[in-house]
């Protein structure tokens, strides 16, 4: 028992190390799917003035 307090800081500093990745790992994901999409709005945009400029 006397060393349960060494183990115990171990697991929640595993924890927020995990927590902060997974936050990251968020993050970066929607990142780039609002880069995806406003690459296929201009796309569109794009596609849209050509045809009304015909």
């Amino acid at each position: 028992m006397g060393n349960s307090t060494g183990s115990m800081f171990y697991m929640v500093l595993i924890f927020i190390v995990l927590y902060v990745a997974g936050v990251a790992i968020y993050g970066g994901f929607k990142a780039f799917q609002k880069w995806r999409e406003q690459i296929r709005d201009r796309k569109f945009r794009s596609e849209e003035q050509g045809r009304s400029q015909k």
